[in-house]
């Protein structure tokens, strides 16, 4: 039998240690899971939803933040449903919270009434089911008094 060194044996033990390594990093590095966008997260589910609907979600997501409106306001009417639906609402409260209401208001100006009564459930899914701890606990009239107003 022939007999296997231990420099053999060392050298195959690193290079699958390496290997290991090297394909953890190109997972983490891909364009798979969930992603936060200007400190806003999206979730792998809405990331999937979006893309099915040939939708670019983080580039939408990244012009609305800049202040975008018409990004804004493609944004807040998206039609995502099911659990995607609750990240998508999550990620709109995200984003008031981030350009604030008036900006929101001012991009949402031209809309019709089944359009505000579809934002309006999305904010309050949102609240309610939000990854912001303090606007869970408030409710849409106290979070943004503004964007109430202006929908109801």
């Amino acid at each position: 039998m022939k007999k296997i060194s231990v420099k053999r044996i060392l050298l195959f033990f690193a290079l699958s240690v390496c290997l290991v390594f090297f394909s953890l990093w190109i997972y983490l590095v891909s364009d798979t899971g969930d992603r936060y966008v200007n400190g806003i997260y999206v979730s792998e589910l809405l990331l999937i939803v979006s893309q099915e609907q040939n939708i670019d979600y983080c580039k939408l997501l990244n012009k609305a933040i800049e202040g975008n409106d018409s990004s804004i306001k493609q944004l807040a009417l998206l039609k995502i449903y099911d659990g995607a639906g609750y990240d998508h609402s999550a990620v709109v409260i995200d984003l008031v919270k981030l350009i604030g209401e008036d900006k929101f208001i001012y991009s949402l100006t031209s809309i019709n009434d089944e359009q505000k009564k579809w934002i309006k459930k999305n904010i309050e899914v949102g609240l309610e089911y939000g990854n912001n701890p303090k606007l869970q606990t408030q409710t849409f009239k106290e979070a943004f008094p503004k964007i109430y107003e202006f929908l109801n």
